[in-house]
């Protein structure tokens, strides 16, 4: 490996992202920005349903994270409370904007930031350590509040889980 190599990969790559998309993920083809958001919430949970048989711990709990923020925007976007360019900046700021129209209380706000604050962070970036039970418990939880986003939604029939 060289850095000229490193450097042919990453051309590569940006030009493969500054082209349109031919092979697109199943599921992920849709035009609205909120069907968008709620396959790839759909899609995250598949994948880390898959990684728990495989052991990555690490990449289930990062899925369930971010599957939780993505099924977040879809009723943002849904609900017609943002646009897709004006989504929250910060993930903590998807559960405030969550809060605020009423998808769940402040609380359970707060105790969703908390929770991404004390051990998302600390398991994906720093010296947290990944465990089946901590897979376990945020699949689970992002697996519930899923649903009950998508419960609430009038949409709720587009979504491929």
């Amino acid at each position: 490996m060289s850095s000229t190599r490193i450097e042919q990969l990453i051309a590569d790559a940006q030009a493969a992202f500054d082209r349109r998309p031919t092979h697109v993920e199943p599921g992920l083809d849709v035009s609205s920005p909120a069907l968008l958001q709620l396959r790839k919430a759909c899609r995250l949970l598949a994948g880390a349903d898959a990684l728990r048989d495989e052991e990555f711990y690490t990449l289930v709990i990062e899925a369930s994270f971010v599957a939780i923020e993505r099924t977040v925007e879809f009723r943002l976007l849904e609900r017609g409370t943002t646009d897709p360019d004006e989504l929250p900046g910060t993930h903590p700021g998807v559960y405030g904007e969550a809060a605020r129209i009423g998808t769940f209380s402040e609380t359970t706000a707060n105790e969703l930031a908390e929770l991404w604050r004390d051990h998302r962070a600390k398991t994906y970036y720093r010296d947290g350590l990944a465990a089946a039970d901590r897979a376990e418990k945020m699949y689970a939880l992002a697996e519930e509040l899923h649903a009950y986003i998508v419960g609430q939604s009038g949409q709720g029939h587009e979504c491929i889980c």
